[in-house]
């Protein structure tokens, strides 16, 4: 009887000792994972409250684990208030950068407006806007961005590439005072709980702690939805050259958005280039291998003006730089819009008008009468001496009727391929290839040259 219970208790004693042990393991392995800090809002209102009958809690300067349900924070002229739910007559003056911490212990998240968050939010006053802050595992947060940048509904293989691609991108994010990353596609998109299904749980978990590495450092992990046939080297975006973000062939025929139109009008053109008195004319410079925009020469009813085409991009808030541009009369802009068409950039300009020098002419006086530049006059007669010209020489001189401010045209019609800046991994080439069999390390180092796939290191910051 002794000798049982003498077992009894060492087997007892030793799963408690496994029990312990597995815990720690767990703990310590919870511990490692890294902590990512996101800003989910940033405006002069901001509503955040519990799920249900589980309290929040507050902690700042002036309030110590303080029991709530919910606060209102309100910035209106250059006064910052908090109101709690359950004594709404009580207002509390807040001060420029005060900051609280809320809290939950309900896994179902903190509502902030229509929207619910894991973790932690990290609040923060500052001149002009009241800053939330949600602070949490990588994992965690990447269930929701992966269903936020990728539909849940595409092939595992596709999400679980967007899954080590957004893991690498936010960790490389790393190191900001207030916040690692934005929440919004300046940087990717992160929605809340409600995006994350358990299929992108799936492919977060599958890939867990994976990230994508150049010469043992993390990649600028960026991507796109579509580049229509050839993504772009990232030199010919930004200044910055990465060899893992090369020009390679793209996958996305099947994107059913892939050709798109935009218009604008005159009235919308004045204001958003009001400078110059909207545009008349615009005039492709140069473009890259892959035929996106690099720059344009933009003409108004004030003056002329030279914008990238990244810039432009953002100006009018196309879908991307692989675009051409067409001024035609409203009514015209239907049969344009049932089939899209990107125009080549041989199709934009018609053939040259010829000019035949008479006395006094310059080349300065030519290129104002058309105007065009004396640098495109002298590239297309292969001119060696601009101050050379001859009395009866035949000029070639480029032009656009279709642009030019005599046309009778009434709207702009930008008519364009894709969707993104066309860096990195596009993510219709992804689904695609996933579709066709392709594993998620197989399309990352087709989108990425060069890269390797490992377990996450400190040392690859």
């Amino acid at each position: 009887m002794i000798l049982k219970i003498i077992k009894t208790t060492h087997n007892f004693c030793l799963i408690s000792i496994l029990i312990f042990c597995f815990s720690q393991n767990r703990a310590l392995s919870a511990s490692k994972e890294p902590i990512i800090s996101v800003l989910i809002l940033k405006d002069k209102k901001i509503r955040i409250r519990s799920d249900r009958s589980i309290p929040l809690t507050i902690k700042g300067q002036r309030f110590s684990n303080k029991k709530i349900k919910g606060l209102t924070l309100k910035k209106q002229n250059n006064r910052t208030t908090l109101i709690f739910d359950k004594n709404k007559q009580k207002i509390y003056d807040l001060k420029n950068k005060e900051k609280f911490l809320v809290r939950s212990s309900d896994r179902r998240g903190i509502w902030v407006g229509q929207k619910r968050y894991a973790g932690k939010l990290n609040i923060f006053i500052s001149d002009n806007h009241i800053l939330v802050v949600n602070v949490l595992g990588i994992e965690k947060y990447l269930g929701s961005v992966v269903g936020s940048e990728m539909p849940a509904k595409w092939p595992l293989e596709a999400l679980k590439a967007q899954a080590i691609a957004s893991r690498t991108y936010a960790l490389k994010q790393k190191g900001n005072p207030l916040y690692d990353i934005d929440s919004t596609n300046m940087n990717q998109v992160y929605i809340g709980l409600e995006a994350g299904t358990h299929k992108t749980k799936r492919a977060v978990n599958s890939t867990r702690s994976l990230v994508l590495t150049y010469e043992n450092k993390l990649i600028n992990a960026l991507f796109h939805s579509s580049s229509a046939g050839m993504t772009e080297n990232s030199q010919d975006v930004w200044k910055n050259k990465y060899p893992y973000l090369s020009s390679v062939k793209d996958f996305d025929k099947n994107n059913p958005k892939l050709r798109w139109n935009q218009k604008f009008s005159k009235s919308q053109l004045q204001k958003l280039f009001p400078r110059i008195g909207g545009i008349n004319k615009i005039e492709i410079l140069n473009v890259t291998s892959t035929g996106r925009v690099k720059n344009v020469r933009i003409h108004g009813d004030f003056g002329t003006d030279q914008i990238s085409g990244v810039d432009i991009r953002k100006k009018m808030n196309l879908k991307s730089t692989l675009v051409r541009f067409k001024f035609v009369e409203d009514n015209e802009f239907k049969s344009l819009n049932d089939t899209p068409k990107l125009l080549s950039t041989n199709e934009l300009e018609n053939e040259p008008l010829t000019h035949i020098v008479r006395v006094g002419d310059t080349l300065i006086d030519i290129a104002d009468q058309y105007d065009v530049s004396v640098e495109e006059i002298v590239a297309l007669n292969n001119i060696k001496d601009s101050s050379i010209i001859k009395i009866g020489q035949r000029l070639l001189v480029p032009r656009n009727p279709l642009n030019s401010s005599s046309s009778p045209a009434k709207i702009l019609v930008v008519s364009g391929f894709g969707s993104g800046h066309g860096v990195g991994m596009s993510q219709w080439g992804a689904k695609h290839m996933a579709n066709q069999g392709a594993k998620a390390k197989t399309i990352l180092k087709h989108f990425y040259k060069g890269v390797e796939i490992k377990p996450f290191k400190k040392y690859f910051l």
